[in-house]
């Protein structure tokens, strides 16, 4: 099957959101807004492989709200690690050192 061209921009669009997860871990926030990058590419080969076909777009919606529940859930999180440690960086994660 030949891919359009809007289905390889969906996969670059995820492609990218790798990359950027990859190589940009220091922070929280910045691996947030790759996964969402990530999130919004897989919507967007959901939406134009079969959302197009079936015309069905009642399942594209549970992927997006799961995806703003995610999205939401993220930043609470990331809020109140904030107020408890002072910064957003990775390795403050590891709290249970001995």
């Amino acid at each position: 099957m030949i891919m359009s061209g809007e289905m390889l921009l969906s996969v670059f669009i995820y492609i990218s959101g790798l990359v950027v997860l990859l190589f940009q871990w220091k922070h929280i926030l910045n691996m947030m807004l790759s996964f969402e990058i990530m999130m919004l590419g897989i919507i967007f080969l959901f939406l134009l492989s079969w959302g197009l076909f079936s015309g069905d777009y009642s399942l594209m919606m549970v992927i997006v709200v799961f995806g703003v529940c995610e999205a939401s859930l993220g930043l609470a999180l990331l809020v109140s690690m904030i107020r408890a440690h002072g910064n957003d960086y990775v390795k403050s994660l590891n709290m249970y050192k001995l």
